[in-house]
């Protein structure tokens, strides 16, 4: 038998990432995954025992690679610079929120490990809001949010508007900036 392909955790992530996307959590198997990477399942196998594993894995590095991207923002920015730039980097991580949504399809019941991942990622979860309240806070303050409306909300709002589909075909930075145009300003044509 010939030898194996290597790969990296770079690779696999991003070959995973873009089957769990295709295919959802039920299509989704380590033999797609091998094909994709040309290599065997067992080469996966080395470093994971099933498919729940590796995907939590990955939900893991997105996350942290989404923690930190939304951390690099400068805090004493201006507010519509800063919006500017997080309203970005949600679309550059736009996936984040359809990847995470398999998370309730994995059963950690008998299995610490996966449930210790699980704990993890929920926890980076809650982690991923804070610059995001910080900002809201900032635009209330500055006078640019109305102050009534709840943060919670409006971080749910923004995270949704960017997560709709694009059934148009348009080009996504026209998308993003269509986006950002509604969020900022709203549907009504000032008069």
């Amino acid at each position: 038998m010939g030898r194996e392909r290597k790969f990296n955790t770079v690779d696999l992530f991003v070959s995973a990432k873009k089957l769990i996307i295709q295919t959802g959590y039920e299509g989704f198997t380590i033999g797609q995954l091998a094909a994709e990477l040309n290599v065997s399942r067992a080469a996966i196998y080395k470093y994971y025992r099933n498919k729940d594993e590796l995907l939590l894995d990955l939900m893991l590095e997105e996350m942290k690679n989404t923690l930190s991207s939304f951390s690099s923002i400068p805090k004493e920015m201006p507010f519509l610079e800063k919006i500017d730039l997080l309203l970005q980097k949600i679309f550059q991580y736009k996936d984040l929120h359809l990847i995470l949504g398999i998370q309730g399809l994995i059963n950690t019941k008998d299995a610490p490990l996966l449930e210790e991942k699980q704990n993890h990622l929920s926890q980076m979860h809650h982690e991923l809001y804070k610059p995001l309240f910080h900002m809201v806070q900032q635009g209330k303050t500055d006078g640019y949010i109305d102050m009534d409306l709840p943060n919670e909300l409006l971080i749910g709002f923004i995270f949704q508007s960017i997560s709709i589909p694009n059934h148009s075909g348009m080009a996504s930075e026209k998308v993003l900036e269509h986006t950002k145009k509604m969020i900022l300003n709203g549907i009504i044509k000032n008069k």
